[in-house]
Formats: C-alpha cells, structure tokens, sequence
C-alpha cells in the first residue's frame, strides 16, 4: 500500500524537481493510479481521471 499523503503536497514536491506542467501532471497522475501513493484529506477514495486538452486544428492556407 503507497504513502498516505494530499494532492497539494504530492503536486508542490513533485513540482521541486519537474520541468513544466505537463510533467508534473503526468508523474502525478502515474504516482495516485500505481498505487505509490494514496491521496488523504478532500481527494480520499476519491478517483482521479486525466483529461487531455483536444488538440486544436489549425489550417493555414497558402497565398499564391
């Protein structure tokens, strides 16, 4: 069973050593679905999803 511990300390030390948002998302999100940790207080037994931004389409046309 993983270490008990909240989402806002598991996010401010991952944070420490992470290189941008999107990687502390994904270390926090693989941490709490491994079972490495176990979150406590408001995110007890509570499931945690990631949503992915839907990747915006941009088309460019060419001036000939």
């Amino acid at each position: 069973m993983g270490r008990k511990i909240t989402m806002l300390d598991l996010v401010t030390t991952v944070a420490r050593y992470a290189r941008g948002d999107d990687e502390i998302v994904a270390t926090v999100w693989q941490l709490v679905e491994s079972g490495a940790v176990r979150l406590g207080g408001s995110f007890r037994d509570r499931p945690v999803t990631l949503r992915l931004p839907r990747p915006s389409v941009r088309c460019e046309g060419r001036a000939d």
